[in-house]
């Protein structure tokens, strides 16, 4: 079971790690074969067309009138934010703050749909982090478990 989730843990990892480099270095978006990560200006239009028809105005206005204005900020951050996630829970090291780090944009993401059709399409992503942050998923194959057999503070908060 501990390797199946330090698994799962790498996975969402690189996910994070692969898509949060997409925004922050121009071009590796676009793989072979079609296929393609989320880069920072895709990344604009997707809050942009999810917000604008928004049940909550507060979110509607937070959007287009802070988010989007300031997007030569926002979307490094967010690819920054990602890449942290993604580097946490592929070593393993805070895999508890990685996973959180990666649920909370998970569901920021979820939260802007909130007039798509897609029900569980985001809860798949944000409930296995959830699991993961709270199973102490770096104890196998991660910092986590090395850092934890030698130090009683680290052990109680990552495992």
């Amino acid at each position: 079971m501990n390797r199946a989730v330090a698994v799962l843990r790498i996975f969402f990892g690189l996910v994070f790690l692969t898509n949060g480099a997409a925004k922050l270095i121009p071009g590796i978006a676009h793989l072979p074969g079609g296929y393609f990560l989320i880069d920072s200006e895709g990344a604009r239009g997707i809050i942009q067309h999810n917000a604008r028809h928004h049940p909550v105005a507060a979110y509607h206005d937070l959007v287009f009138n802070f988010l989007v204005p300031n997007w030569t900020f926002i979307g490094p951050l967010v690819g920054l934010t990602e890449v942290a996630a993604g580097l946490l829970l592929v070593f393993g090291f805070a895999s508890t703050l990685g996973a959180l780090l990666g649920a909370a944009l998970t569901l920021h993401i979820q939260f802007s749909d909130a007039n798509g059709p897609w029900l569980y399409e985001y809860a798949v992503e944000w409930v296995s982090l959830l699991c993961l942050a709270f199973m102490h998923a770096g104890r196998t194959w991660g910092l986590d478990g090395r850092l934890g057999a030698s130090n009683r503070h680290w052990r109680r908060l990552f495992g």
